[in-house]
């Protein structure tokens, strides 16, 4: 059983780790606004990306801080309960007193469930602080026109960086140094965001002087740098998360989950290979690092990997440009070879020292305004049909407003009928030879850039057409168009790129919401114009047979009009001849009608001839043996001679 000064020994090592985390916790929330400030808020100061990246180790920090100071508390208050248990048990008159079942003390369970529980929460939630920083960061540099922003004056960013790397590097020593104790322990994962700290604030003062010697890209280097490094850390954090369910629980456990165990190995100096070996031994729950082969591996290995990042590094001075590149040549940041690097093989200072970057200028690159469908990324063939309300791009589609049909009647109202669609339009480009330092260092992002003004382009011009007119017939103008107004203003900018195509491969309607409605209205236009062609088609077919019918109407009148009065003509011209002929001789006349009568309408009919003075005598006459009666047969005399 421990003795009182024991107990008090540990009540007053609490009381201390309590004053160190609260002391810890203000100077890590201190700094923390003052990177904030001159870093984010007020950027124009640092002008560094790599001095606003402290943010994030300091976070970590104030956090990890926190759960120092939380520890230390319940330390504390379980450490004075045992102190009072110890009394009372003491007493002789609570001797039967069970103290360790007594619900008063609460204190020690308390402690014991934060010690279980308390460090997945806090490794969690640094995994969550770096992730979502570093996606904040990363956001922001995709998002930012133009270069990076440079610092009002270089040396006062560098003095600010050398003082906050210094407060930050002796306080983690400090805390570091603190935490070898085993009741301070939970001051070390603090200690080593602060020692990280020191390392980013050193970063930036080394681009703020490079920056006043007008080295200004190093900065995005280190940044670039930094973005790893974070990002490892935190999936360090995620790992430690998975492993520790998986830890053998026969040795006690010596570290909080969240502490990194990437940075126990530099916040001691010289202690590597022991921190390696805790390490070790925390996660296989012996001791490992009293094996022979341990030993051997200490000895040998180390020399061998240490040879072989040396190497690896000694890799990062050679470089290639490709037969269809250009290279850029950088030391410390800087250009340093005024003419680009054809294809070949290349010497330079490792990395980051110098550097050479290449570009495919012959290499047809893209981005995508509006969606990006799955064919894009897996080279798949897009479908020939697809319907308006099937998603077109995995990611979502921008909308943008477009011109509508003017309606019946809405030509008197002073309000413009618009609409929403979503385009799906590649922008293909080239990068320019002649143009290869605008394109590498005019822009931080030339993609995103390139982007912002196709779709603000796209923007205008939807905006200004005919929404019908672009779904069916103006496609191809539009494409045209538009590549003609983007690389007018990609030239402006000097982006350093050669516009090649702008098709626009998708113009529909909103998918979810407009594009059913949409769709039923379309296809009612479709009926009313089947049904518009179909009338179309009938007129065609009737009123040319009805103009024809009405041709033959009058054709027929015409010669029934001609026919009636030719032969209304020839009747009044044979009747006056007639009447002539009656008035010359009209006892021939009277007897040739009569013999024309007998010949032709009366040719079928058997005819008899009496006489009228003798009427016992008949003349039969044959006209089968003689088809005409000729006058001069005849004998007239008797004929006339009424005797």
């Amino acid at each position: 059983m421990e003795s009182r000064n024991d107990l008090r020994s540990a009540i007053d090592r609490a009381k201390l780790l309590v004053r160190l985390s609260i002391i810890s916790t203000l100077l890590t929330a201190v700094l923390l606004i003052l990177t904030l400030v001159l870093g984010i808020i007020k950027s124009t100061f640092a002008g560094s990306d790599v001095f606003a990246m402290a943010v994030i180790p300091l976070a970590l920090g104030t956090v990890f801080s926190i759960a120092s100071l939380l520890y230390g508390m319940l330390l504390n208050a379980a450490a004075v309960e045992d102190e009072e248990k110890f009394l009372l048990a003491r007493r002789k008159d609570n001797a039967a007193l069970n103290v360790a079942e007594d619900v008063r003390f609460t204190a020690g369970r308390t402690f014991q469930n934060f010690r279980r529980y308390a460090p997945y929460v806090f490794a969690v939630l640094g995994t969550v602080i770096t992730a979502g920083l570093l996606y904040l960061f990363y956001r922001h540099w995709g998002m930012r026109m133009g270069g990076r922003p440079l610092p009002g004056n270089a040396l006062h960013s560098a003095l600010v960086s050398a003082i906050l790397m210094l407060v930050s590097i002796f306080a983690g020593a400090f805390y570091a140094g603190q935490s070898r104790a085993r009741s301070f322990r939970w001051l070390r994962p603090a200690g080593g965001a602060l020692i990280l700290t020191a390392g980013v604030f050193f970063l930036a003062m080394v681009s703020a002087v490079c920056c006043h010697w007008k080295v200004p890209a190093l900065d995005t280097r280190f940044a670039w740098i930094l973005f790893w490094i974070f990002g490892v850390l935190g999936a360090e954090y995620v790992f430690n998360f998975i492993v520790e369910f998986y830890r053998p629980r026969t040795a006690e456990e010596i570290r909080p989950v969240f502490e990194s165990r990437l940075l126990a190995l530099f916040t001691e100096p010289g202690g590597v290979v022991r921190n390696l070996a805790e390490a070790l031994d925390y996660q296989f729950g012996f001791k490992v690092s009293g094996t022979g082969l341990y030993h051997f591996l200490e000895r040998a290995l180390a020399p061998l990997v240490l040879a072989w990042l040396l190497l690896l590094w000694l890799s990062t001075a050679i470089h290639q440009v490709g037969p269809d590149e250009i290279g850029i040549r950088e030391r410390f940041g800087r250009v340093v070879s005024p003419e680009p690097l054809t294809s070949g093989v290349y010497f330079e200072m490792p990395f980051p020292f110098g550097n050479i970057r290449t570009f495919a200028c012959d290499r047809i690159r893209q981005v995508f305004v509006g969606g990006k469908s799955d064919a894009d990324d897996s080279g798949a063939k897009r479908p020939e049909v697809m319907l308006w309300t099937q998603k077109h791009a995995k990611d979502g589609e921008n909308e943008f407003v477009i011109a509508d049909e003017n309606k019946a009647g809405d030509e008197r109202r002073d309000s413009v009928s618009v609409a929403l669609v979503s385009l799906d339009m590649p922008v293909q480009y080239r990068i320019r030879r002649s143009e290869i330092m605008k394109y590498a260092y005019g822009n931080v992002n030339p993609d995103q850039a390139l982007r912002r003004i196709a779709e603000e382009v796209a923007s205008e011009y939807l905006a200004s057409s005919s929404m019908i007119r672009l779904m069916t017939v103006d496609r191809q103008l539009a494409g045209e168009t538009i590549r003609r107004r983007i690389q007018a203003r990609a030239d402006d900018i000097g982006l350093g790129i050669e516009v090649i195509n702008t098709p626009v491969l998708g113009l529909h309607p909103p998918v979810e919401k407009v594009a059913p409605a949409f769709q039923e209205v379309i296809g009612a236009m479709e009926q009313m114009h089947a049904k518009i062609l179909a009338a179309e088609a009938y007129r065609t077919k009737v009123v040319p047979a009805a103009r024809l019918q009405a041709i033959r109407i009058l054709s027929d009148a015409e010669s029934y009009r001609v026919r009636t009065a030719k032969v209304a003509e020839a009747e009044a011209g044979r009747f006056s001849r007639q009447l002539t002929s009656f008035r010359a001789m009209p006892q021939i006349f009277m007897l040739n009608a009569r013999l024309s009568l007998l010949e032709k309408d009366a040719a079928d009919i058997r005819k008899f001839v009496v006489s009228s003075s003798l009427k016992n005598e008949i003349y039969e006459l044959n006209f089968e043996e003689k088809a005409r009666l000729d006058l001069i047969d005849a004998d007239l005399g008797k004929m006339t001679n009424k005797d």
